[in-house]
């Protein structure tokens, strides 16, 4: 028994120091190493939909030209109520302030502002400089007839809503499209494309987990991500597609996207490191080099073996 465990031992030990078996390691690690690096990844959305809400981030980006507008600052009244805007109105978001933007076909656009603890929403400034600062509740109804509007913004986002009693306006349809980056260079792929269903709910998060020590984790706690992105409002006049009247963009650094659908559990959308072999040029070009150099060490094996046992049959005879 120990004979031939000395015996095997003696052949790993003798393939191990092979210079095939030695690059043919090297090689698995490097392509191990491509794939299972950890890397940036960008989300995309392209969606038509009745509903969007975001929390402002970034008051920077969430300055609007409203149009022709009517305000109403008193959640009490009726939608027939409140004070008409001048015709270039600009309204200038406040940091933490929830925005639900509304809309059915090419009817007027409601938009909702609210804040938490009393904060104010942002306030609007007309044409001629004059600015009044808005209280934690306002609600802006927005009839543009003949001028796209574009609304852009940073921060979390919440498309569609829940298919439920009482709840009038859903997501549409869409596609999420993931972005991710080369472990080389400052050149990004699509890993990937997913559709969306009429009423799905979609929200984007990041993981942000904490150390005990340098590479120990101990908890993983998950956050809404933020995004860059815009909605554009289309017109009444000339428009013929009332499904696409309302189009959200964005584009946002996550881990993954949470898809909520009526009758399911929902799932999660995500990039997968295995679908990197498919989608990286890089890992795909390094996969099949390697392939390549293993097919050549083996015929190169293979024709030295060839060659020697000539060798030796030219001698015995």
């Amino acid at each position: 028994m120990s004979s031939l465990y000395k015996k095997s031992m003696q052949l790993v030990g003798k393939v191990c120091r092979e210079p095939k078996f030695i690059i043919v390691t090297v090689a698995l690690l490097v392509v191990t190493l491509l794939a299972m690096w950890d890397r940036e990844k960008i989300f995309t959305l392209d969606v038509s939909t009745e509903v969007v809400q975001f929390s402002v981030t970034d008051p920077l980006l969430s300055e609007w030209m409203i149009g022709d507008a009517r305000l109403i600052d008193n959640q009490f009244s009726e939608d027939s109520e409140g004070k008409s805007l001048d015709e270039h109105s600009v309204l200038l978001l406040a940091t933490g302030t929830k925005v639900r933007i509304q809309r059915h076909g090419i009817g007027p656009t409601r938009l909702l502002l609210t804040s938490d603890a009393g904060a104010s929403v942002g306030r609007i400034e007309d044409d001629e400089g004059r600015s009044s600062t808005l209280g934690d509740w306002a609600l802006l109804l927005i009839d543009n007839r003949s001028q796209p509007l574009v609304f852009p913004f940073r921060g979390t986002l919440t498309a569609g809503d829940d298919v439920a009693i009482g709840v009038d306006s859903i997501l549409l349809s869409g596609t999420v499209s993931v972005v991710e980056s080369q472990l080389l260079g400052n050149t990004h792929y699509t890993a990937g494309v997913e559709n969306l269903d009429p009423g799905d709910l979609i929200q984007l998060w990041r993981q942000s987990v904490s150390f005990v020590a340098r590479f120990i984790p101990v908890t993983v706690d998950v956050i809404p991500a933020t995004v860059d992105g815009f909605i554009r409002i289309e017109p009444k006049e000339g428009f013929t597609d009332p499904a696409n009247a309302l189009v959200l963009v964005a584009h946002g650094q996550a881990d993954y996207i949470q898809v909520d659908r009526l009758g399911s559990a929902g799932y999660k959308v995500r990039a997968s490191r295995w679908a990197r072999f498919l989608y990286d040029p890089l890992l795909a070009a390094v996969t099949a080099a390697i392939a390549l150099l293993v097919l050549l060490l083996e015929f190169s094996s293979k024709c030295i073996e060839f060659t020697k046992q000539r060798s030796g049959n030219g001698k015995t005879s």
